[in-house]
């Protein structure tokens, strides 16, 4: 008996444990019973979407707000160009007093996302409660 276990029979036997558990194959699926009704349900629900003129109307109310905003947001022109890596002069109190709260560079200054979608639908939820 070998302890590496270096025998090189070809018995039957060994050719099956050298093969892969798996043989990577695409395995056939059966569809389920009511996968049909499913995708039914799920049609259904998109042509009632898609002809939902309120669902629509707000839609494109959504999406002519968010390019007046790409379109008017001036905060940054593209002529400029800014030197994020460019000191900022900071008072020394506040250096010594909040450390951690001044920022060093003008790119810690940028503001990166303007537009939050979250606060947004927050408070259309808040002036619809307000009007009923």
């Amino acid at each position: 008996m070998d302890p590496w276990n270096n025998s090189y029979s070809n018995s039957p036997t060994e050719c099956a444990q050298k093969n892969f558990e798996d043989d990577f194959q695409p395995k056939i699926f059966e569809k389920l019973p009511d996968s049909d009704q499913y995708l039914a349900s799920l049609e259904a629900k998109l042509h009632k979407i898609k002809t939902d003129q309120d669902v629509i109307k707000q839609l494109q109310q959504k999406r002519e707000e968010c390019m007046n905003q790409l379109l008017n947001n001036t905060q940054y022109s593209e002529d400029v160009d800014l030197e994020l890596d460019e000191p900022i002069e900071s008072s020394t109190v506040l250096r010594a007093i909040t450390p951690q709260k001044q920022a060093l560079t003008q790119g810690e200054i940028v503001e990166l996302v303007k537009y939050d979608q979250l606060k947004e639908d927050d408070s259309e939820v808040e002036e619809d409660n307000k009007l009923e």
